[in-house]
């Protein structure tokens, strides 16, 4: 009864502060469509640039067709799955124009193609000369998508030379798709990472619960009621719960709402998400057993926050470092955060379509976090603040 009176207590609390609740609710509703823009407004072609310096010289129209002409052709044709070019074509008159352009990454590569590419291409055809047409390719090593582009660029000039001159490759090299359907989108990849922002917000909710009866002083109150430790901390977890899967609810509604279509089934992310809401509010109870007041909490407290969002690959990926291998599972260093794990539980559910039964490795292993996190945050709480006589 008395977990059920504390329960009432800091649901009515919650509701009471809405500011700070509907800033949790809202937090990964906002990122959700924040992403979906970004991603939307972000080119999906590569801007390739290409300073065509082709000379047929004396050849004819037909046979110079098969130079410059046709490869600018070949890389315009090309297409992903929906049908969107994978390249967008330029072509610029200067070198040094093109190479500030990459410089600014206002273009991701720069194609030259010299003067002689259309005459080696034909003393090839015609057995005149086996010397290898040539191409030059400009880009910044630092650019990921100036790397891609080049690799792409450069596999459509191999097949389209092979084409021209007759001369098929030694090595066939065939692609095959791990996903059943069209390939998921940049913003499909994130989704996942944005559900965790949603849990992770509850960190101050929960946080804010506890350390709120520090400050004000009514924490002794509670001491006095006898209500225990155990008592406490789980009329939280479930109030702090409850507030997770709303949060969650509403960011994968986000993301619906967007377009986007999860292969898995959305009662295993909500089953999943409630496990990793549990995992937060231990992490919670942690924090607050080193803090006194609100202002601690909206301060000090961002520093645990940011924690969990930057290490649980919720911003960008990070480097995977071994820790151990257990049963073909392979756990990272990332994953001392249960919120890491949660983000590997929801990808494999929202973009591998995998059910709860294929995840039983990834639950076990937040729910063991979770009671290292509570037993740790438990005693130092319990130590710090309310120690019941």
């Amino acid at each position: 009864m008395k977990t059920l009176a504390f329960l009432k207590k800091t649901f009515l609390e919650n509701i009471r502060e809405w500011k700070i609740l509907i800033l949790v609710l809202v937090f990964a509703p906002f990122f959700v469509y924040l992403m979906w823009g970004y991603f939307g407004a972000t080119p999906g072609s590569y801007h390739v640039l290409v300073l065509d310096r082709d000379d047929p010289g004396e050849v004819s129209e037909e046979l110079a067709a098969l130079g410059s002409p046709g490869l600018l052709a070949t890389w315009r044709e090309v297409t992903r799955a929906d049908g969107e070019p994978v390249f967008e074509i330029t072509e610029v008159d200067d070198l040094d124009a093109g190479i500030e352009l990459l410089k600014t990454r206002d273009a991701d590569l720069l194609v030259e193609i010299p003067p002689d590419f259309t005459t080696k291409l034909v003393d090839y055809v015609e057995g005149r000369s086996t010397r290898p047409a040539l191409l030059v390719n400009h880009g910044d090593m630092a650019n990921a998508r100036g790397q891609m582009a080049m690799a792409y660029s450069d596999y459509i000039a191999f097949g389209y030379v092979s084409v021209v001159t007759e001369d098929p490759s030694p090595l066939d090299v065939r692609a095959q798709s791990i996903t059943v359907g069209p390939a998921p989108s940049e913003f499909d990849i994130y989704v996942p990472a944005l559900l965790v922002l949603a849990l992770i917000m509850v960190m101050f909710t929960a946080a804010a619960t506890l350390i709120k009866e520090v400050d004000k002083g009514t924490i002794s109150r509670l001491v006095l009621s006898r209500l225990s430790t155990a008592e406490l901390l789980a009329a939280v977890s479930v109030n702090q719960v409850l507030i997770g899967v709303v949060a969650l609810i509403l960011a994968i509604g986000a993301a619906l709402s967007v377009g986007y279509r999860p292969e898995g089934s959305l009662v295993a992310i909500v089953a999943v998400g409630a496990v990793g809401t549990l995992s937060v509010v231990a992490i919670s109870v942690l924090v607050a057993a080193f803090m006194r007041t609100i202002f601690e909490l909206l301060t000090v407290g961002c520093f645990p926050f940011f924690i969990l969002m930057f290490f649980s690959d919720c911003m960008f990926p990070l480097p995977k470092i071994d820790l151990v291998t257990v049963g073909g599972f392979s756990y990272y260093l990332t994953d001392l955060l249960p919120t890491a794990l949660t983000v590997r539980a929801f990808n494999r559910i929202l973009n591998h379509g995998a059910s709860l039964g294929d995840l039983w490795v990834e639950v076990l292993s937040i729910l063991g976090l979770t009671a290292v996190y509570y037993a740790v945050g438990t005693w130092a709480f319990t130590r710090r603040h309310y120690q019941v006589w």
